[in-house]
């Protein structure tokens, strides 16, 4: 059963055949085809050489028609046996015949497709012989020449009046040679052209191939990139094709990449001139009131100055992001330098610095932390700290601090997961509304091989970021908690 399936496998299975391959392929179908209508040809020759010209009717009716032309040309002529231009002269047209006048004697006369005349033909003797029976003919008796009595008269062998007298005649019709003449002509001409058509068509199977392919990149060169390749066949043509329309497919994505970003840019740039023109008109009208005098006391314009100094700090931080940003989007060719680390000390470190210092802002901080040592995590270093310096520089000026931030790091399956919640204030979507922070982070989490996901449901932003574990030294775990891979949950609160 297993061999059955294998042998349909290799049937149906979309394997490589070279051109060479079908070329051959295509010679030995052509010269198949040939020989088929050299059989072919064959069998016709012989079916109608048999209907037309070997049966028994034709042959009686060819041969009694020669019978009746030599007696009509005798009576006509006065010829004689031993005539022998007379009967050369009617000879002469009559093509694909054998003819033969001989007596008891031996031939007087032969020409033509001389074949064996039967018994009754006597032996050809040559032209000596024949030359001197004429003569003995011309002198003797013509009835001790030839006995009627004996003589048994055929198809072939007759009995004819000559001038002179009576000669046993032979006359045997060859047409079919003609036919097969021709034939032989018309097979070698056939076999020929079927086989050079055979291989014509193959040739224009493969170049229509190569024609449409090279109209296909013509079209491409014009723009048309939406244009599809097809990669019907496994062979050098086909792989070709493969290549152009993945070279195609790679510059529509690239073109399409470009395009979406050059949307978010601009997106970006509209964004970000709405948000910096806020702050910017406001600090504007601000510095215009103090610089004209327009308060009426002191506290006045000490709330002016710090509504300018608010104003600065806002557009100082928009520039900050702005700057972030393009660091990591415009940065594509400078390589991380990635590092096999301990995950369960480094993302310990990390996350507790800046826990202390959201705590110290005033934030309510719950940690729970269960990553063990020796799990690693290949990573880079300073976009990493860049990574948590956003998150936790988002959750100290825009999280709700009535509420407690959750800050959660496990191992779920093969990944590291960090899970970052924290209520937030309803104007905080009005600070950030061109998500250049979010955008950021996501890239940052992308070129280290993780993933980003931000999500706000009721007033609850939700960050959650996975990084793969990778295998890394085996190393003795220096006490039992390292050893059975956990570690206790702490709680930070202000």
């Amino acid at each position: 059963m297993s061999n059955d399936r294998s042998w349909v496998n290799f049937f149906t299975n979309k394997r490589f055949l070279s051109l060479n391959f079908k070329l051959a392929v295509a010679i030995i179908v052509a010269a198949l085809l040939a020989t088929g209508t050299l059989l072919g040809c064959n069998l016709l020759e012989n079916q109608v050489a048999d209907k037309m010209f070997l049966s028994k009717s034709a042959k009686t009716k060819a041969i009694d028609q020669k019978y009746s032309d030599l007696t009509a040309y005798i009576g006509k002529h006065d010829v004689k046996a031993t005539d022998t231009a007379a009967l050369k002269k009617w000879m002469k047209d009559e093509d694909y015949m054998g003819f033969i006048v001989y007596d008891n004697n031996g031939d007087l006369f032969s020409a033509g497709w001389i074949t064996d005349t039967g018994s009754n033909a006597g032996s050809l003797t040559g032209d000596s012989n024949a030359a001197s029976n004429r003569k003995d003919a011309a002198t003797s008796d013509k009835k001790e020449r030839i006995d009627a009595s004996k003589f048994k008269s055929d198809l072939y062998n007759r009995i004819v009046k000559f001038a002179d007298g009576d000669y046993y005649v032979f006359i045997n019709v060859y047409k079919e040679n003609y036919w097969y003449s021709i034939m032989n002509i018309v097979k070698i001409l056939l076999s020929a052209m079927v086989f050079l058509l055979a291989i014509l068509v193959y040739n224009s199977f493969v170049l229509r191939r190569v024609i449409t392919l090279s109209d296909d990149v013509r079209k491409i060169s014009e723009g048309d990139l939406k244009r599809n390749i097809a990669t019907v066949h496994n062979d050098e043509i086909g792989k070709l094709a493969g290549s152009v329309d993945t070279m195609r497919n790679a510059i529509l994505e690239k073109m399409d990449n470009e395009k979406a970003a050059w949307d978010a840019n601009t997106q970006l740039i509209t964004s970000m001139s709405h948000d910096i023109r806020t702050p910017l008109t406001s600090l504007i009208g601000y510095l215009d009131i103090i610089e004209g005098k327009k308060f009426n006391s002191y506290e006045e314009l000490d709330k002016y100055i710090a509504s300018c100094r608010e104003k600065a700090f806002q557009l100082k931080d928009l520039s900050d992001k702005l700057f972030q940003y393009f660091l990591v989007f415009g940065n594509k060719d400078q390589g991380k330098n990635m590092e096999k680390l301990d995950a369960g000390i480094l993302f310990q470190q990390i996350l507790v610095e800046h826990v202390a210092e959201a705590i110290s802002y005033g934030n309510n901080i719950n940690l729970q932390y269960n990553i063990p040592e020796q799990i690693m995590v290949e990573t880079d270093i300073s976009s990493l700290r860049r990574l948590f310096d956003n998150l936790f520089s988002n959750i100290m000026k825009y999280a709700n601090t009535k509420f407690a931030v959750e800050v959660k790091a496990d191992v779920i399956r093969d990944k590291i997961k960090i899970v970052l919640q924290n209520h937030i204030w309803d104007e905080a979507k009005k600070v950030e509304s061109t998500k250049i922070g979010v955008k950021t982070c996501k890239k940052i989490c992308e070129d280290m091989n993780g993933t980003f996901k931000a999500m706000e449901e009721e007033k609850i932003y939700t960050t959650e970021i996975l990084f793969p574990i990778v295998e890394g030294d085996e190393e003795e775990p220096e006490d039992e908690a390292s050893a059975n891979g956990t570690a206790e949950a702490s709680e930070y609160k202000s």
